[in-house]
């Protein structure tokens, strides 16, 4: 699927929704059941199908941080002593979680195998979305509404505005299936009957131990079961909750004190953030510097939040009004508060001080998951709360597909940009371990190692994850050593054919501080694409890939195609070391499959720490 890699194929996916979106309304004019039915299946699954095609075209088979750490612990269960000994590596604890889930697939994937596949644990982690979407389709068969206006789901629940969840191993199998076992234990626990509380016990238990979040779940069991007066029931729950929270907590587990404040001193300050956490499905992948800027974003964030509480109060007094009760009702409720709840989770244990539209980058984008599941069980909400009223009920249906066809666009506009860059960084990454022993998606500065810089834990993690066919991490046989890069592959008689700058500016880093901010910049004109920006010194060669430029909106209209003929690099300048580079490009030689091709820019830079200048 590297034909996806080169060509997301944007406007193709654009205009093939467009066009079963206007098929589908002239149905209704017409009168045609046919057309409306199969217009309307092809678009919930085309969003569907999309995504998962971009997954599979942009993941890799390496890992990523955190991954090392989940591989590392496939060895550890098979060298640990006895019962007692496999239980701890188990459910060994990372911060406050036990990733007893994510291990447990791994292990599974290992005894089938025999390796861990990153790239299939990504696309398992993200098949839970199915799952979110299945339940939330169920509820509209239960309310007897029609499946014409489930149909803004899938564009909102199947985006790339949480791209680093769906492409990050980890990431992939933890919250995506978090928040379904969450929402599944939801469903159990509504449906009123032994075998639905089973399954909510059994969902809430997979959730526990996937994410420290997970305990929400007994929480949102016992309020369901009491509202129920199902009391037999609950006290079996809490006992059964207890049992759980004992070993969760007293289980070879050590308390990590926390050094992040409190959110007393400025509750007013955490409260709106609360709100940004809620409505973060709006927070779009632009660059938000920690600075005193103004985040139009944001602010829509914090709106969206307040209505989803709005959203969420209003159902309340509808359940506890109501002389009968569906299983829905109950479900959507536990649904909207695992994805609330996480999120005042989220605020107790990373507090602010200001107002969040001059927060800057305040969360990872592997947060947005939640938000989005949020917003899609708010709508289906909505649309329930107006079931009764056609015009209301379509006024939602259409307001919620046109919002959510616009986020579905900008996500990927905005955001296959970053999964391409996190594709590239990770398969180069190999050659940095090889060459230059630390990772180009790893660190703030040259020579940063994962696991606190410790001088051997990479090192011997690495070595213990190949010996045993966990890891194949030398994915670049193919380049030479780094210091015979240009000797193997260039020659300065041969210029390149096209022009190369370098752009320097200041941009704020994680911590406030204005760092020098470079962005390599090339133009080509040949008909093969540059690979590499290359920066060979007599001391290290660094390759840096050259990523293309999306078109603006009205190129990509009128050239019907995502990436113009620029290629650029960002990165702040510490990831770089010291130095007086010449830069050279490399593309893939078209007179030799697996050989590469490298070209004098007669460009030399030097990047010193007090001074930098481009000759």
């Amino acid at each position: 699927m590297r034909i996806l890699v080169n060509n997301p194929y944007l406007f193709q996916y654009f205009s093939l929704v467009v066009l079963l979106l206007v098929l589908f309304g002239i149905s209704f004019y017409k009168g045609q059941v046919a057309l409306r039915k199969w217009s309307g299946i092809a678009l919930i699954v085309t969003p569907v199908v999309y995504f998962y095609l971009i997954l599979e075209a942009y993941t890799l088979n390496i890992p990523y941080t955190d991954d090392f750490n989940l591989l590392e612990t496939i060895h550890h269960f098979h060298v640990a002593n006895g019962f007692v000994g496999k239980i701890e590596v188990l459910f060994e604890q990372v911060n406050q979680h036990r990733f007893a889930f994510e291990r447990t697939v791994m292990l599974i994937m290992y005894f089938f195998t025999g390796t861990v596949n990153i790239k299939t644990q990504i696309l398992l982690g993200n098949l839970a979305l199915l799952g979110i979407f299945y339940l939330l389709f169920l509820t509209f068969k239960k309310e007897q509404i029609s499946w014409y206006y489930f149909i803004p789901v899938p564009y909102v629940l199947f985006n790339l505005i949480y791209f680093e969840n769906a492409v990050w191993g980890i990431a992939a199998i933890q919250n995506t299936p978090l928040i379904f076992f969450a929402l599944l234990s939801a469903y159990g626990m509504g449906k009123n009957d032994q075998k639905g509380w089973y399954l909510g016990v059994a969902a809430a238990l997979l959730t526990t131990f996937t994410s420290g979040s997970g305990i929400l779940t007994w929480i949102i069991g016992t309020l369901i079961l009491a509202l129920q007066k199902r009391f037999k029931l609950l006290f079996v729950w809490l006992a059964i909750a207890f049992a759980i929270v004992l070993f969760y907590f007293l289980f070879d587990y050590q308390v990590i004190p926390s050094h992040t404040g409190s959110i007393w001193p400025h509750p007013i300050f955490n409260i709106i953030f609360v709100f940004a956490f809620w409505g973060n499905a709006l927070y779009l992948d632009v660059i938000h510097p920690i600075a005193n800027s103004f985040y139009v974003d944001m602010i829509w964030c914090v709106l969206l939040g307040a209505g989803i509480l709005l959203i969420f109060f209003i159902w309340l007094v509808r359940l506890i009004m109501a002389r009968t009760t569906l299983w829905s009702d109950w479900f959507l409720w536990g649904a909207m508060m695992f994805a609330m709840g996480t999120g005042a989770m989220f605020v107790i244990s990373r507090p602010i001080n200001t107002y969040v539209m001059y927060g800057g980058n305040i969360f990872s984008r592997r947060y947005m998951i939640f938000g989005v599941a949020l917003l899609a069980t708010v709508y289906v909400c909505v649309v329930i709360l107006v079931k009764n009223f056609k015009n209301g009920k379509n006024i939602v249906a259409g307001l919620g597909l046109l919002c959510f066809l616009a986020l579905n666009f900008v996500s990927y506009y905005l955001s296959v940009t970053s999964i391409r860059k996190f594709h590239e960084d990770l398969a180069i990454d190999s050659f940095y371990w090889t060459n230059h022993k630390t990772f180009l998606t790893t660190g703030d500065n040259f020579g940063d190692i994962p696991f606190w810089n410790h001088p051997t834990r990479m090192s011997n993690m690495i070595d213990t994850l190949d010996a045993n066919g966990l890891l194949d991490f030398d994915q670049f046989k193919q380049l030479p050593e780094h210091k015979r890069i240009i000797t193997e592959t260039g020659d300065k008689a041969t210029r390149y054919n096209g022009r190369f700058d370098l752009k320097i500016s200041y941009l704020n880093d994680l911590n406030n501080v204005p760092s020098k901010f470079l962005r390599f910049e090339a133009t080509h004109n040949g008909a093969s694409e540059p690979v590499y920006f290359v920066l060979a010194s007599a001391n290290r060669t660094i390759l840096l890939p050259a990523l293309p430029v999306p078109n603006s909106v009205g190129d990509l209209i009128q050239k019907q195609t995502y990436y113009s003929s620029n290629y650029q690099y960002s990165l702040y300048r510490t990831k770089l070391p010291a130095g007086l580079f010449e830069v050279w490009m490399m593309e893939k030689d078209p007179a030799a499959p697996g050989k590469w091709k490298s070209y004098f820019t007669g460009k030399s830079i030097s990047l010193l720490d007090s001074t930098l200048a481009i000759k």
